[in-house]
């Protein structure tokens, strides 16, 4: 259940802040090498956010409903 609280937390911190790891990470990963614009980079960000949210509420209903 930690595990479902964890990404939830990460997907709201993609959500209010999707820059926030744009400078460390982002500039070393392959996606970056595609050059996505600093609108592409949000929406995909914020989408990333909103999946890893559904899957945290998975995870938590997952672990609370099973024994």
């Amino acid at each position: 259940m930690i595990v479902g609280f964890v990404l939830i937390a990460i997907g709201f911190i993609y959500l209010l802040k999707p820059t926030l790891f744009r400078r460390g990470i982002w500039l070393k990963t392959s996606i970056a090498v595609r050059t996505l614009s600093e609108e592409n980079y949000i929406r995909y960000m914020r989408g990333l956010g909103i999946l890893l949210i559904a899957g945290g509420l998975i995870v938590a209903i997952l672990a609370i409903v099973s024994p």
